[in-house]
């Protein structure tokens, strides 16, 4: 039995399409909101900068399935980044060799965590997994860990890089969904609903108290989200594009 449900992250309001083929009847939706709590100083707090993002996916056609999604790229405009080489690390393959136990993760390599509810399209099944959220190694990636029990059970895990940019974004994140997280049984695909996760973590080194997110000002500029979807039934595929304003506050 293949795995199913999908992963991804992002924030935003409204959608703009993109097609990869001619003109269709039915297009991908992507409503996002995040929010953000920074700390204005290194030491005005010990709890950690948060980030929290929640996706929502539909189609502009009532009543049409889900797209199944391929791919997420986010591009962050904060140039602060983050603070990973600090942070301990677990990869997928490490988690593979757990047998899936993220509780044998190194001790604060954890960075977030949340919800993914997701339909198996052709099953006419809805589940509800969990999402972890792990440091990659040298603070280059993020691995996503998803969890499910309905319409099989799931536990899988992603490594989605982290690249350093210049200019207008400072960061993008690259998460690759594997055909089989598209895909619960043989011709039975996965069309995400929602994915709500927040995004934070402290550790220590030296005595010393460092979060994940670097950033203690708000962003100016929007995010930048694309997103490309398959109908596996059908062959229609289609990217979205967002841009979305983060709502911030300053602790």
């Amino acid at each position: 039995m293949k795995r199913c449900i999908e992963a991804l992250v992002g924030v935003g309001v409204v959608a703009t399409l993109a097609f990869a083929t001619a003109a269709h009847a039915v297009s991908p939706v992507v409503q996002l909101r995040g929010k953000a709590w920074l700390a204005d100083a290194p030491g005005s707090t010990i709890d950690p900068a948060n980030f929290h993002v929640i996706t929502r996916f539909s189609t502009d056609t009532p009543g049409a399935p889900l797209f199944t999604i391929q791919q997420a790229v986010i591009f962050f405009p904060d140039h602060a980044g983050t603070n990973g080489r600090l942070f301990p690390s677990c990869s997928a393959s490490q988690i593979e060799r757990f047998r899936g136990n993220v509780k044998r993760c190194p001790k604060g390599s954890k960075i977030g965590s949340g919800t993914v509810t997701a339909q198996a399209l052709q099953l006419g099944i809805t589940a509800r997994g969990q999402v972890a959220m792990f440091n990659g190694p040298g603070g280059r990636s993020i691995t996503f860990n998803i969890r499910t029990l309905l319409p099989a059970y799931i536990n899988e895990s992603i490594d989605a890089p982290l690249a350093q940019l210049h200019g207008r974004y400072g960061e993008k994140l690259t998460l690759t969904v594997p055909r089989s997280l598209q895909e619960v049984l043989s011709g039975v695909f996965v069309g995400v609903q929602d994915f709500d996760v927040t995004l934070g973590g402290l550790t220590r080194v030296r005595g010393v108290d460092y979060r994940y997110l670097k950033a203690r000002t708000c962003p100016r500029i929007p995010m930048h989200g694309v997103f490309d979807f398959k109908d596996w039934p059908s062959g229609q595929t289609a990217t979205t594009t967002i841009d979305s304003k983060v709502h911030c506050t300053i602790r």
